[in-house]
């Protein structure tokens, strides 16, 4: 009496499923762990960036603090400054922020 062939059993079974939902869940697994690692090194690089800007720009803004502090409008025009590249730091981080058209030609 011949045994079985376990090859010759498998190509005659039943064909895969159409869908692997255990692939499937591997495959968005590891496409979304990519992207969190890219938005991650992104928010990084920006962050590190901004720190750089400000600790650049601190100098300027302590001494305009200081020259200029008796007015109350230069005062309000350091802090635009500061709000105006805490602003862009925030876009570079995030990118949800929805600017209009002109600011995002300017960016």
């Amino acid at each position: 009496m011949m045994k079985a062939d376990p090859l010759k059993a498998f190509f005659e079974a039943d064909a895969a499923p159409a869908v692997d939902a255990g692939f499937r869940m591997a495959v968005m697994e590891r496409v979304a762990r990519r992207r969190f690692q890219l938005e991650l090194a992104r928010a990084a690089v920006a962050g590190l960036a901004v720190f750089v800007a400000l600790l650049l720009l601190r100098p300027l803004m302590l001494s305009l603090l200081l020259l200029l502090s008796a007015s109350f409008q230069q005062v309000l025009l350091v802090l635009g400054v500061v709000a105006l590249v805490a602003f862009i730091a925030h876009k570079l981080a995030t990118d949800s922020v929805a600017l209009p058209g002109w600011a995002r030609r300017l960016l």
